[in-house]
């Protein structure tokens, strides 16, 4: 019993993990430019959020997706590579639900950097 407790707890590890191909669409990109709003690097996923003026001028608080620290770390990213009030321009996959928030594909800093993560299915 205590066995097939252990394999099933192990198993629904395996299938929580929701992977970018299931919340994101990797066929098309959508391109914004905002301000920092939160930057966390943290496990499982580098995540931040950036405020964008829409077609109305309305504020709209997008959230993008990257890798793990341990990844972006080799793309030379690190904790302080962003802050709050950087004005970037991101480029992502975006949320399959329609939501404002992607998966990160391109960045280009504050002063002109430009990362390019590639697609996550290459």
């Amino acid at each position: 019993m205590k066995t097939l407790f252990g394999v099933l707890l192990f198993c629904g590890t395996i299938f929580a993990h929701h992977g970018s191909r299931i919340s994101y669409d990797l066929n098309k990109t959508v391109t914004v430019t905002g301000n920092i709003t939160q930057y966390a690097w943290a496990n499982p996923h580098v995540y931040f959020t950036l405020d964008v003026k829409d077609e109305q001028g309305n504020v709209v608080s997008w959230g993008a997706e990257t890798y793990a620290p341990v990844i972006m770390s080799r793309s030379g990213w690190s904790r302080s590579s962003l802050k709050p009030g950087d004005k970037i321009t991101v480029t992502v996959y975006p949320s399959k639900v329609g939501a404002p928030r992607g998966f990160l594909e391109k960045i280009v800093f504050p002063d002109g950097t430009v990362t390019d993560l590639g697609n996550p299915t290459e």
